[in-house]
């Protein structure tokens, strides 16, 4: 077993622990997803939340899904064919070791959001608040 391929099974192990921390993946600073066994590899995981990523390793092609880490590193499930750069990984063969952040536009995928409120607040609240607002500033100012 090859150094890679222990780290990618240590990585699977950790990722099956329930208290161990699943990584988050980002792209570009947008959280999109977090990587859980459910997923085979990164480019997987991927593609079923919409991320735009061109891949031809279906198609015979080694290194068409070669892709900038900005932050992170991964663990290869299969050791790679293509040459990469220290900062680059091959996500059809690989899983995240750690967080990981991801030169990939987040345009059209399905990112995570957080809603800071249930509901929507009435205009009329915003106004009310805006009005307070504006009443202490002016109470500070004289």
């Amino acid at each position: 077993m090859t150094k890679s391929t222990q780290r990618a099974a240590n990585s699977l192990r950790q990722a099956n622990n329930p208290f161990t921390k699943a990584p988050i993946v980002r792209l570009q600073g947008q959280p999109v997803l977090l990587f859980t066994a459910q997923h085979e590899s990164l480019l997987q995981a991927l593609e079923s939340k919409k991320v735009t990523i061109f891949s031809e390793c279906r198609n015979g092609f080694c290194g068409g899904c070669k892709t900038r880490m900005l932050s992170g590193s991964v663990s290869y499930l299969t050791e790679p064919l293509a040459h990469l750069e220290a900062d680059e990984c091959l996500p059809c063969c690989c899983i995240p070791a750690e967080d990981l952040e991801l030169d990939l536009s987040p345009e059209g995928a399905m990112v995570v959001s957080h809603p800071r409120h249930k509901t929507k607040p009435s205009t009329k609240s915003v106004a009310s608040a805006a009005s307070k607002a504006v009443l202490q500033q002016e109470a500070r100012e004289e």
